[in-house]
């Protein structure tokens, strides 16, 4: 009877142990799937981590540009409204030249019918008034045209600039918008790398746990 009780004993105590074995394997199975799994999104949010920065990268680059542009047309755009401002200044100078030639011709041809005796001197002035006048005109003519041309570029220049501006509005938004994405996968690496570092510890316990109990 005390034979047949240890047997007993030997075989309950082998069934609990091939038990214990089983739940301690299907335990660190489940383990080694986690940290697959774990080391799987870790490579993903690493490869999109690498895209967003890529993109972030390329559009400081672009609004670094379109700064740099912004500032070039803003200087061709001061340049040419001064220029446009002395045309402006000497064609207001020209007029006034001119008004005063006219007045002096009005001037001049009263001195004619009162002095008979300086009509030839007076008709000599006539004709070079006459001939100033006339370059004159010439030069308000050139200077209208020139005028024209330069304001119709400051007009161009404007609108680059306000284009400029857009684009840049743009690209801060862009900026913005991929650092956003950045910060958020960087937070997702750190979190993953984490839960790697601890699914790694817990399958090192349950494997060291496994071993000894092999």
């Amino acid at each position: 009877m005390k034979t047949q009780f240890t047997t007993l004993i030997c075989s309950l105590a082998l069934v609990s142990f091939a038990q214990a074995q089983t739940t301690a394997q299907d335990g660190l199975n489940k383990l080694k799937g986690n940290l697959g799994n774990s080391r799987a999104n870790l490579e993903d949010y690493k490869k999109n981590l690498k895209i967003v920065e890529e993109n972030a990268t390329e559009v400081t680059k672009a609004k670094s540009q379109v700064d740099e542009q912004k500032l070039t047309a803003a200087k061709a755009l001061n340049e040419n409204n001064q220029k446009l401002q002395s045309f402006e200044k000497g064609e207001a100078e020209i007029n006034q030249l001119i008004q005063t030639e006219q007045k002096e011709m009005a001037a001049e041809e009263q001195k004619i019918q009162e002095l008979t005796r300086v009509i030839t001197q007076l008709k000599d002035n006539q004709t070079k008034r006459q001939a100033n006048i006339q370059n004159y005109q010439e030069q308000q003519k050139q200077i209208a045209k020139e005028r024209t041309d330069w304001k119709s570029r400051s007009e161009q220049l404007a609108k680059s600039v306000k284009d400029l501006d857009a684009r840049s509005k743009s690209l801060n938004q862009q900026e913005a918008e991929w650092k956003t994405k950045q910060r958020g996968y960087q937070g997702e690496v750190s979190r993953w790398q984490k839960e790697v570092e601890r699914q790694q510890k817990l399958n090192d316990n349950y494997s060291s746990l496994a071993e000894v109990k092999d």
